[in-house]
């Protein structure tokens, strides 16, 4: 009967002892010091101020856990923290790392937003784009002292501002309600002016339309300029050939080129410019024949007298003509 007894307490005993054994394997493999957890790697990132972080904090990506924070140390005067990183994950090398919150009150964790980088991280590498958290105290600090210099604002405002300035601004108001009645009632009035106004904006939008279509499609004379490649290839040999012709000109080819680049060309031209000119002085001067009969007076008397006398002895001629052709005949038979 103690035999038996003592087998039953004893399997009681060993069963207690596999259940702790079993408790304490499972509170190490998924607890929160997970010793026996997934071997992975070391990462390192640098911050200014890691407040809120301890070891074990989670890191994440997308929102799922990929690792945990090993160590937090000082280097110089910044937070140097350390990662461990499931073996499985891989991150690359431009990626990013940032503190974030579980909601405004709750818990940190790093969140790592991968990169597009196809080189990754290895063992002891270190993650350069950090993205600092806001210190939400320095944040309310900021907010309360913006929020007194604006109670101090309004206050010397309130002391500055009279009843007259009051009285003003009470009227402006009830000037500019006034306005927006008026306005108001204008549009009513102008109601069906107003719809044809907008009908004839959305017609002309709808030319539009179709005359940009039209042009999309090739139809009418922008359609060809955009859309035919012959207009197109045209134009670029007219550009081509201009080229060429510039080039020419500019080497001094053709009469064009020797006009632009000949200097004896451009010398005898200005002589002769020049000689015209001094010509042109003397005619004015009344030198040479030339300017003689532009300038002197009585020249030009004798000129129109000779040219009388010379149509009157054409009129004589024509005249003495038909007798001098009858004495003529009437000499030959006689």
């Amino acid at each position: 009967m103690n035999n038996r007894m003592v087998s039953s307490e004893l399997k009681v005993g060993i069963m207690i002892l596999i259940g702790i054994l079993i408790l304490f394997y499972m509170s190490f493999r998924i607890g929160k010091y997970g010793v026996f957890s997934e071997h992975g790697y070391e990462l390192t990132a640098v911050f200014i101020n890691a407040g809120g972080l301890d070891v074990k904090t989670p890191v994440k990506i997308a929102g799922v856990e990929a690792g945990k924070i090993k160590k937090i140390s000082l280097d110089g005067f910044k937070a140097l923290i350390t990662l461990t990183i499931r073996g499985s994950v891989r991150i690359p090398v431009d990626s990013r790392i940032s503190i974030r919150s579980q909601g405004i009150l709750g818990d940190k964790f790093l969140e790592i937003t991968p990169g597009n980088d196809q080189k990754i991280l290895a063992q002891g590498g270190k993650i350069q784009d950090v993205v600092e958290a806001p210190d939400f105290d320095q944040l309310f600090a900021s907010v309360n002292g913006a929020a007194k210099n604006f109670g101090e604002t309004m206050g010397e405002l309130k002391g500055i501002i009279s009843e007259k300035e009051k009285a003003n601004i009470r009227k402006s108001i009830e000037n500019f309600q006034e306005a927006s009645g008026d306005f108001k009632n204008l549009i009513k009035e102008n109601k069906g002016n107003i719809s044809r106004v907008v009908s004839n904006v959305d017609e002309t939008m709808s030319g539009l339309k179709l005359m940009v279509k039209d042009v999309e499609s090739g139809k009418g004379t922008l359609g060809l300029l955009v859309k035919d490649e012959t207009l197109y290839n045209d134009a670029r040999e007219a550009v081509n050939v201009l080229k060429t012709i510039s080039a020419e000109i500019d080497q001094g080819k053709g009469t064009l080129g020797k006009l632009v680049k000949d200097e004896a060309l451009y010398d005898e031209t200005k002589a002769t410019i020049a000689n015209i000119k001094d010509l042109t002085d003397g005619i004015k001067k009344g030198e040479g024949t030339l300017g003689r009969l532009a300038k002197d007076d009585s020249l030009f008397i004798e000129t129109e007298k000779a040219a009388k006398k010379v149509q009157k002895a054409a009129e004589g001629i024509q005249e003495m003509t038909p007798v001098t052709i009858l004495g003529t005949i009437f000499g030959m038979f006689f």
